[in-house]
């Protein structure tokens, strides 16, 4: 007999950026409805808008089971590890616990000390849901000041990313990200997901044009290459970096600022030609034209643009 039902799928936006599509959860609700009796501990851990779980889970659940929802044991407990040190992390970051009731909140404690020590309760469903879209939104606000300082600095003639290293050296009140792409599977999203059941708000805003820009230095490396191949006469370039980040390794190219940038000249006409330390050979080819040694890629080209931070790419000759 089963103690407990965690469910971690993914929550994409729906088409128009208004919010998650929640279809994957009530899939999982489904693959469980001939086996839940009410009487377990139903854990979610996907990114949800605020309210999911309290105003669709839980009456799902009550619906299968036929348990009142004031008697089932439910608690939103944010997974928010990193991609690429997922396990690593899961034994070390704090486990939030916001929860129906106290029942829950005790079995639900109790569930997650088995992976790591540090516990944080916090006072409802909803502030354990909110909890994961601050941490997300704020890394994506954060990054885009960067980026946008490293802007304001190169309009001056100046190295960007040496002059936030000076910024930040030795100064514990400056904590100025590094810039560059600002994507994957959960930062790309979790502005919209946080922003779309708000209000109109010059805060709301603020949140969004921050996603905005940073989606803006795809268009950005799309313009320099056109106007590099034209000055160097040449239509084929190389990029590599695909996945959307290089640090730590990870194969994933959902999200993908690089990816994006791949269509993007893909429809101007560039011949492209691709390759990435990590993803394979045979994943990129179902994209373009690929290579799985970075030398025989460039050895052919004028142009080659890198597009993740992945540490192999410091130790080229």
């Amino acid at each position: 007999r089963q103690d407990a039902f965690v469910i971690t799928v993914g929550t994409p936006l729906i088409n128009d950026r208004e919010g998650p599509d929640i279809q994957h959860i009530t899939e999982a609700l489904k693959s469980i409805s001939s086996i839940f009796t009410g009487s377990e501990l139903v854990v979610l851990r996907s990114t949800v808008s605020v309210g999911v779980t309290r105003e669709y889970v839980i009456p799902y659940l009550s619906k299968i089971s036929g348990v009142k929802q004031s008697n089932l044991n439910v608690a939103f407990c944010p997974e928010r590890t990193i991609e690429g040190d997922a396990l690593k992390e899961l034994t070390h970051l704090p486990q939030i616990i916001g929860a129906n009731n106290d029942e829950a909140l005790i079995l639900a404690e109790k569930l997650f000390l088995n992976l790591t020590p540090s516990i944080l309760k916090v006072e409802s469903i909803e502030a354990a849901e909110l909890i994961k879209l601050f941490n997300n939104t704020y890394r994506d606000v954060h990054f885009s000041i960067g980026n946008y300082f490293n802007e304001i600095a190169q309009s001056f003639g100046i190295n960007g990313l040496k002059l936030i290293e000076s910024a930040n050296y030795k100064y514990a009140r400056s904590q100025i990200a590094m810039p560059g792409f600002v994507g994957g599977p959960c930062l790309e999203k979790d502005p919209h997901i946080l922003t779309h059941n708000l209000k109109s708000s010059k805060g709301k805003d603020f949140i969004l044009n921050a996603r905005k820009y940073n989606e803006s230095l795809e268009d950005s490396v799309v313009n320099w290459v056109v106007k590099v191949t034209r000055k160097l006469k040449i239509n084929k370039v190389g990029i590599t970096g695909l996945a959307f980040k290089g640090k730590p390794d990870t194969s994933d190219l959902r999200g993908s600022n690089g990816v994006n940038i791949f269509k993007k000249l893909n429809k101007l006409g560039f011949r492209l030609v691709l390759h990435d330390f990590i993803v394979s050979k045979d994943e990129l080819s179902l994209i373009g034209e690929s290579y799985s040694n970075i030398y025989e890629m460039a050895n052919q080209l004028s142009l080659l643009v890198i597009l993740n931070n992945n540490k192999r790419y410091s130790i080229l000759d």
